[in-house]
């Protein structure tokens, strides 16, 4: 699994849905100061980078949940890709708001899902986890059970990982964090000392400064 996280995040900063600027900080929405972004919408983009994400995608479904009935995507950012899965694995897809919409029938769950149906979520990427918790919630009072989360990118929060855990939600990335930093110091991407400086980051995201 090592190989796959390593070959998943070589493709990810070459399409630069991953990109580092550690003497250049970007800004999260959240207003985090930071110096990683992530914007895997990139990989739509890229026919052959979209199809290996689908793939490695659908196969970690059906080999850690045989009995999957629902593929669900979260909106936004995973809907796409969450039904390009669905689609590869010939079931049927509905996407998830984290909060209610506040017009119309004010839906969370969009798409058909009826009680008791075996659902794997698809993300595109986790940072602290809150819109995943807030979407598998939501899927748990529609009476039905959340086999497990599967991502695309992991940025290895140990309280992200520890909340999950709290709320018996498996999750299972193809890439993560360590990874990336590892690909990006062999290509030259970024030094040692960038190195130090993003894992200094990660492991307080919330007081880091540059």
């Amino acid at each position: 699994m090592k190989d796959l996280d390593n070959f998943i995040a070589q493709k990810l900063l070459q399409v630069k849905a991953i990109k580092l600027q550690p003497r250049n900080p970007f800004i999260w929405g959240s207003g985090w100061v930071s110096p990683i972004y992530c914007d895997n919408r990139k990989i739509l983009s890229y026919p052959r980078m979209r199809n290996i994400i689908k793939i490695e995608l659908a196969r970690k479904v059906v080999e850690l949940y045989p009995d999957v009935e629902v593929i669900a995507g979260v909106a936004t950012n995973a809907i796409a890709m969450g039904m390009l899965v669905a689609e590869e694995l010939s079931l049927p897809f509905i996407y998830v708001h984290p909060t209610p919409k506040d017009h119309g029938f004010e839906n969370m769950i969009e798409g058909d899902l009826r009680p008791r149906q075996n659902v794997v979520v698809i993300e595109d990427q986790v940072s602290v986890g809150d819109n995943s918790m807030k979407v598998v919630d939501a899927i748990r009072k529609n009476g039905c059970k959340v086999l497990g989360l599967i991502s695309i990118f992991n940025y290895e929060f140990a309280d992200t990982e520890s909340k999950f855990e709290k709320a018996d939600i498996e999750h299972h990335p193809l890439c993560g964090f360590n990874s990336i930093l590892e690909q990006a110091l062999q290509t030259g991407y970024i030094t040692k000392e960038d190195v130090t400086l993003l894992q200094n980051w990660q492991k307080n995201p919330l007081t880091w400064k540059k």
